[in-house]
C-alpha cells in the first residue's frame, strides 16, 4: 500500500505533467483572462491534465509581469506542479517561501512549505519533508486556516505511515475524515481520507475495519474513478490477510491490469507482491511465486524506488533462492535488502519485529559474507571440474581424431583391395599376359624341377580358364586331383604356381576365394547380410575358422570388420 504516489493528485487536486523545453505562448483567446478566472478554470480541470497544464502555464507566464507577491507566488505554485523536473519544482517552492515569508496572507507561506514537503516526500527524504510540513503547521495555526491545517495533518499522517507509525497517523486522518464527511457534498478530500483510513487499518491488521472503509469508498465512486483501482487492490489485500485466496486472487489480478496501464509503479509492485504471497501460501508453488516477487522487485529497480512496504518481497526472494540453492540470486537479493535497509535507516523507519530479529543489518552483512564465501568455493570447485573436463575432452578429441584417421586408413585399404581385385580380374589378351608372366619370372624363385616354357604356358592357360569359370569355389580342392583335372602332374602344377603366381597351391586357391569374397561383399548387399559361416561355405571353405584366417592373412582385417566398412 503506497500513498505517496498520489500526494500531488490528491492534496493539491492536480497531477504531474510533462514539460517540454520550449517557449510557452499564451493563446490570444486567453491573454485577457483574469487571474481569478484562470485559477477557477485550473481547479475545475481536475480530470483534464492537458487543460490543467495550460491554465497553470498561462497563470505563471502572466504572474511574472505582476508586482503582487501573492499572484507571483500562485504562479510559481502552479508552475511547480506543472513541470516534470523535481529540481525546478523544489526551486519554485523555495522561491515561494522566500517571496511570502514576511507577507501577511491567509495561505502563504504555509502553502510553499506544504508544497516543498510533498516533493521531499515524493523523493523519500522523509526527515526534511517532516521538517517543512511542521513549519507549514505553525503558519496555518497562526492564521487560523482550518482546511490548510487539515492538509498539514494529512501530510504529517502520510509521513508517519511511511515511517512505519500507522497507529500515530490514525487520529490525524480520522479528524480529517470526520471534517470532510460533515460537508454536505463529499469532496475529493473525503474520498482520499477514506482511502487512507483503509490503508492504515490494513497496516494495523484490522482487516474487517479496513474492508468497511473500502466498501464506503466503493459506494461513493464510479468504475472510471481514479480511486476505483485502489479500492480493488486494497480489497484483494484484505482478503489475502483473511486467507480467502479465491476472493483475493481475482481482485489482485484485476488491479494488476488497471495499475499496469498507469504511472503508479509502487502500487503495481505491491500488487505483484501480494499475488505472489497468495501463490506461496495457498498453492505452495515457489517457482510461480518467485516470478511475481521478481516482477515486484524489477519494478522497484527500474523506478529507482525503495519502500518499507516491500522489504518482505526481498526476504521472500532470499528464502526461495536458498531453497533452490541459487547462491548468485541469494547474494543479489541480500544486496537489495541492504539497499532498502539503508533507506529505512536514513529515514528512521521502524521495521516489523520479526524482520528486525532475522534481518538486522549485522545479520544481513554476515549472511552476505557467507554467501560470497560459498560462491567463491563453488567457483574454485567448478574451475577444478572444468579443468578435468577440459583434459578429458582434449583426450577424447585426440582419441576420436586418431580413431577417425585409423578408420579412414581402413576404409582406404578396403577400397584399395577392391580396386586391386577389379584390376586383377580384367580380361586382357590371355596369351600376352601369360607370355609376360613367363618372360619375367620372379628372380628369387628357386628352380628345383625343370619346367619348359611351353609346359608352363599350357598350365597357365588352364589355370586362367579355371579362374574365369570360378572353379576355386568348389569345396575340398586338393593339389593331386586338381593336377589330374588339368592333365598334368602335381609337381609341374606346384612349380608353375610357385614360380609364376609366387605362392603355394593352398595360398593360390585361398587367395582366389578371398578375392571373390571381396568382390561379392562390395557389390552384393544380400551377400553382406550372410553370416560368416554361410559366406565361408559359399566361397568353398570347409569352415568359418579357416575362412577367417585366410581372409585376415590376405587383407589384414577380420571378415566382420571388412563387411561393416564395405557396407559404408
Amino acid at each position: 500500500m503506497k500513498n505517496t504516489t498520489l500526494i500531488f493528485l490528491l492534496l493539491f487536486t492536480t497531477a504531474l505533467f510533462s514539460q517540454k523545453k520550449e517557449t510557452f505562448i499564451i493563446p490570444d483567446s486567453l491573454k485577457n483572462t483574469s487571474f481569478t478566472e484562470l485559477e477557477k478554470r485550473y481547479e475545475n480541470s481536475f480530470m483534464n491534465k492537458k487543460n490543467k497544464k495550460l491554465y497553470a502555464n498561462i497563470y505563471y507566464q502572466k504572474s511574472k509581469l505582476q508586482n503582487d507577491k501573492i499572484i507571483r507566488a500562485n504562479g510559481l505554485y502552479f508552475f511547480a506542479i506543472a513541470v516534470a523536473s523535481d529540481t525546478i519544482a523544489m526551486q519554485c517552492s523555495d522561491s515561494i517561501i522566500t517571496l511570502t515569508k514576511n507577507v501577511d496572507d491567509f495561505n502563504y507561506p504555509a502553502r510553499g512549505y506544504i508544497l516543498k514537503s510533498s516533493f521531499l516526500m515524493k523523493n523519500m527524504d522523509l526527515r526534511s519533508s517532516l521538517t517543512n510540513v511542521l513549519e507549514a503547521e505553525k503558519y496555518s495555526l497562526k492564521k487560523g486556516n482550518i482546511e490548510q491545517n487539515l492538509l498539514v495533518n494529512q501530510q504529517i499522517a502520510l509521513i508517519k505511515i511511511e515511517l512505519g507509525k500507522p497507529k500515530e497517523a490514525l487520529p490525524l486522518i480520522i479528524k480529517n475524515y470526520n471534517y470532510f464527511k460533515s460537508k454536505k457534498t463529499h469532496s475529493i478530500d473525503y474520498l482520499y481520507t477514506t482511502w487512507i483510513l483503509s490503508d492504515i487499518y490494513i497496516r494495523l491488521k484490522k482487516i474487517d475495519t479496513a474492508l468497511y472503509y473500502i466498501k464506503i469508498l466503493q459506494n461513493q465512486i464510479n468504475l472510471d474513478d481514479r480511486f476505483y483501482k485502489y479500492s480493488i487492490m486494497y480489497e484483494g489485500i484484505c482478503y489475502h490477510f483473511k486467507k480467502q485466496y479465491t476472493k483475493s486472487n481475482p481482485l489482485l489480478d484485476k488491479a494488476l491490469v488497471m495499475l499496469g496501464s498507469g504511472d503508479d509503479k509502487l502500487n503495481l509492485a505491491i500488487s505483484y507482491y501480494y499475488r505472489g504471497e497468495n501463490i506461496l501460501q495457498n498453492e505452495k508453488n515457489i517457482i510461480k511465486a518467485q516470478s511475481y516477487f521478481e516482477k515486484a522487485d524489477s519494478i522497484l529497480v527500474k523506478s529507482g524506488s525503495n519502500t518499507a512496504d516491500l522489504q518482505n518481497n526481498c526476504i521472500r526472494l532470499i528464502e526461495i533462492s536458498k531453497k533452490l540453492k541459487n547462491n548468485e540470486k541469494q547474494l543479489y537479493y541480500l544486496n537489495r535488502l541492504i539497499e532498502i535497509d539503508s533507506y529505512l535507516n536514513k529515514n528512521g523507519i521502524i521495521l516489523e519485529e520479526n524482520i528486525n530479529k532475522n534481518y538486522e543489518r549485522p545479520h544481513l552483512l554476515l549472511e552476505k559474507e557467507k554467501v560470497i564465501a560459498k560462491i567463491n568455493t563453488e567457483k574454485q570447485l567448478y574451475i577444478g571440474i572444468g579443468f578435468i573436463i577440459f583434459i578429458g575432452l582434449g583426450f577424447s578429441l585426440f582419441y576420436l581424431s586418431k580413431t577417425k584417421k585409423q578408420n579412414k586408413l581402413y576404409e582406404n585399404r578396403v577400397n584399395e583391395l577392391v580396386q586391386i581385385y577389379n584390376e586383377e580380374n580384367k580380361t586382357p589378351d590371355i596369351q600376352n599376359s601369360i607370355s609376360e608372366t613367363i618372360i619375367e619370372p620372379k628372380e628369387n624363385t628357386v628352380k628345383t624341377v625343370d619346367l619348359s616354357k611351353e609346359k608352363a604356358v599350357e598350365i597357365l592357360k588352364k589355370l586362367d580358364e579355371f579362374e574365369k569359370n570360378k572353379g576355386y569355389l568348389e569345396p575340398n580342392i586338393n593339389q593331386i586331383d586338381f593336377a589330374r583335372k588339368l592333365e598334368t602332374n602335381s609337381t609341374y602344377l606346384s612349380k608353375t604356381i610357385n614360380q609364376y603366381k609366387n605362392k603355394n597351391f593352398s595360398q593360390y586357391i585361398n587367395d582366389l576365394r578371398i578375392e571373390h569374397t571381396i568382390a561379392r561383399l562390395s557389390g552384393d548387399k544380400k551377400f553382406r547380410n550372410y553370416s560368416i559361416k554361410a559366406i565361408s561355405e559359399e566361397v568353398g571353405f570347409s569352415n568359418s575358422e579357416s575362412f577367417s584366417k585366410a581372409f585376415l592373412k590376405k587383407t589384414g582385417y577380420q571378415p566382420s570388420y571388412f563387411i561393416k566398412n564395405s557396407e559404408k
